[in-house]
């Protein structure tokens, strides 16, 4: 997910100020979310020992490159980028493998046949609407935190530094198409969906929200990462199909890089 820096005005009135729109936001959000909980689609997925193991070893090999990326100096390139999306696939097709093993269907588990792409896809674009002004309330409250620091993620600083067509379409890429499907069929549909099965869905939605969060090793975003990831989460149990938060992850990055491109002055 590409998480953007908005830069607002700075004072200790403001801060109060967003931080009490945050909250009756985040109130509003929660009786919402409230009333979907009570109406889930989503059914318990018929993950086995084999899925447990394999999103565990998972779980453990993310962990262990966040750790490693903590004091490693971050650099972006377009063999980077390519890198990622070769390692993405690598993931998505190792999940299908491991699936497929115990004789099941992954787009069948994931509800991901193009019967339900539509209906879901909108549901998704509704979602990112009714959600956005919650997103940008919890940016605003943390940038008040850090104070007027750049707290963009290295991918934004890169696409502001390479205006040419070659970078900036290996970003949009990344972005909108081999990222949202890669991660939300990762921690949506496998991390969220085993551990819904075997611990339950409050365990389920935190701590794959963290790990969704914690890999893209950037501390001034995780709070609007966990955001992003606990409504993504949601919205899949709301819709039953992976089309939805990965329409509504597509959507958001979308929306991030066309304010980079045409308001990039006011973005760090």
């Amino acid at each position: 997910m590409i998480l953007g820096s908005i830069h607002f005005a700075s004072g200790n009135t403001v801060t109060l100020f967003a931080l009490g729109g945050f909250l009756t936001l985040l109130c509003f959000y929660g009786w919402m979310v409230r009333g979907n909980l009570a109406r889930p689609v989503l059914t318990t997925q018929p993950f086995a020992l084999p899925d447990a193991l394999c999103a565990g070893i998972l779980a453990l090999w993310m962990i262990s490159m966040i750790s490693r990326s903590l004091d490693a100096p971050q650099h972006i390139t377009i063999g980077t980028i390519i890198a990622n999306s070769i390692l993405y696939g690598t993931l998505i097709l190792g999940i299908f493998g491991v699936i497929g093993f115990q004789k099941q269907s992954a787009i069948s588990i994931f509800s991901l046949q193009p019967s339900r792409f539509a209906g879901s896809a909108a549901t998704g674009l509704l979602w990112l609407l009714v959600s956005y002004p919650l997103i940008l309330a919890c940016q605003a409250v943390v940038q008040q935190c850090l104070g007027c620091a750049d707290d963009s993620q290295l991918i934004v600083r890169y696409f502001l530094e390479h205006p040419d067509l070659r970078h900036r379409g290996a970003v949009i890429l990344m972005a909108v198409i081999v990222a949202p499907v890669a991660e939300e069929v990762i921690f949506r549909g496998y991390f969220y969906g085993v551990i819904r099965r075997y611990g339950g869905r409050i365990p389920a939605i935190l701590t794959s929200s963290l790990l969704f969060a914690a890999i893209h090793v950037h501390l001034p975003s995780v709070p609007g990462l966990i955001l992003l990831a606990i409504i993504l989460t949601l919205l899949y149990e709301r819709t039953g199909s992976l089309w939805a938060p990965i329409t509504m992850h597509a959507a958001f990055n979308a929306s991030t890089i066309l304010f980079l491109i045409f308001w990039p002055e006011m973005a760090s």
